[in-house]
């Protein structure tokens, strides 16, 4: 039975909700989502990606983004970026073939 990830948490200092969105929203050009209603009153931002999804949240302590490569695997495309806090994001873009 195949599994998918529903959602990463990655967290960013509190006060520093435009650097993310720069980072995750423009940089990545991630999609930002509604947050469920039951958790509106929480810190956070939330992003779709592909079938699951990124929550950013501020619990814990761009352009110019730092990438690095990756170990390449046939039939993708592969890199890490660096968000503003340092945190390391794995990219995958997998092509169509079956």
């Amino acid at each position: 039975m195949p599994i998918s990830l529903h959602h990463a948490q990655v967290f960013y200092p509190p006060g520093e909700e435009a650097k993310a969105r720069d980072f995750y929203g423009k940089a990545l050009r991630l999609a930002e989502i509604k947050r469920p209603m039951t958790l509106s009153d929480l810190d956070g931002i939330w992003y779709a990606a592909g079938e699951g999804q990124v929550h950013l949240s501020a619990q814990l302590v761009r352009d110019d983004a730092r990438f690095e490569e990756a170990t390449p695997i046939p039939g993708w495309r592969r890199c890490y970026a660096f968000d503003p806090f340092g945190n390391k994001t794995e990219l995958d873009e997998i092509s169509a073939r079956a």
